[in-house]
């Protein structure tokens, strides 16, 4: 009998993904495809705001924010004096209550740009559940292996080193994974997150997209879907490619997900394809972690039962709060998991 998953106790989730996978038609109640939403310039940027709703002094925290965020990448990767600093694009997506923000600045836009949109606030279950779980890697079915580091701790940083397309033969795009997060607790409430990337192949391009699932309490809060089908986001990072990911239990509040790599395009619509250093920060606000039990690190294929495929992730230098950790084998379901040092390295195959 194959080995499964353990589906945690946690039966609600707040999901952050750039706007990728998931349609307006998807989202009963919120904006649609055919809804116009208001274009504005404030604070020198400008502004699509599908909520109608925004105002400037929230605008302008979004934008302390985002800029804070890819000031701080700029300076942990010592890029101050680097070509990739000169060329550098920063995505920041913010979960605040029923609204989500996404933010870009690139060197090939000539201002940023900050789109504001509806997300969904709903009891778990249903179609919107599934999707959450499909993400977080809790599954129905699918496959994969996971090591964990058993500490508390306030962030857990590596690098992870991505599959190319010659090890994800078969992989389903939109539904494989590689991905970090933490078991915790927020008051009495058990915290879940899952923390990384999804593969991807759409618009003829492989690449590796950013997205956060946050597990907390009894009802799924903010899933982010995108409002309008014109823009997608197109963007992500290079398959092969080592990405710098670190994972915040609370940040001022904030469950929060940072990485920076090289990403196929330099915005999000790739307007223009050429490796750009992207630093992509995604952030779910209020969630209050107190703790953690557990930090893990996965390689993952969802789907049924019977699903196929293979993929590949290695997790290097793999440390909690700056000392280093060293993961132990913990799930191989389809999988090998392979653990030297603060290393481990997962291969899926069925």
């Amino acid at each position: 009998m194959k080995k499964r998953f353990g589906l945690l106790a946690v039966a609600a989730a707040v999901m952050a993904v750039f706007p990728t996978a998931i349609s307006a038609s998807d989202a009963p109640g919120r904006a649609k495809s055919g809804d116009a939403p208001v274009s504005i310039e404030m604070s020198g940027v400008e502004v699509t705001d599908f909520t109608k709703t925004a105002t400037a002094a929230k605008i302008d925290e979004v934008l302390a924010k985002a800029r804070q965020a890819g000031m701080e990448s700029v300076q942990a990767q010592g890029l101050q004096r680097s070509a990739a600093a000169v060329g550098h694009t920063v995505d920041y997506t913010l979960i605040d209550g029923d609204t989500a923000y996404f933010y870009e600045k690139s060197p090939t836009q000539a201002k940023e740009k900050v789109y504001v949109y509806e997300a969904a606030a709903s009891e778990a279950g249903g179609d919107a559940g599934q999707r959450i779980a499909a993400a977080a890697g809790n599954l129905p079915g699918g496959i994969g292996g996971r090591a964990v580091v058993n500490t508390n701790g306030s962030y857990l940083n590596t690098t992870v080193r991505l599959a190319t397309p010659n090890q994800l033969v078969g992989a389903p795009s939109g539904a494989t994974y590689t991905y970090a997060g933490f078991t915790g607790t927020s008051g009495s409430q058990a915290v879940e997150t899952d923390m990384g990337l999804q593969y991807s192949n759409a618009y003829n391009n492989h690449k590796w997209l950013p997205v956060m699932a946050v597990f907390k309490g009894s009802k799924t809060y903010g899933t982010f879907v995108s409002p309008y089908n014109q823009v997608q986001y197109k963007n992500g990072y290079k398959p092969g490619s080592d990405v710098n990911l670190t994972a915040y239990r609370n940040l001022n509040g904030s469950v929060r997900l940072s990485m920076s790599g090289y990403a196929i395009c330099s915005d999000m619509t790739c307007s223009s394809q050429a490796d750009t250093y992207l630093t992509s920060v995604l952030e779910v606000a209020n969630v209050n972690v107190s703790s953690v039990t557990r930090w893990k690190m996965l390689a993952t294929i969802a789907g049924s039962d019977s699903v196929t495929g293979r993929s590949y992730a290695q997790f290097k230098n793999v440390n909690v709060d700056g000392t280093a950790r060293n993961p132990v084998k913990d799930v191989e379901d389809y999988a090998t998991v392979s653990v030297s040092g603060n290393t481990a390295t997962i291969t899926v195959s069925r």
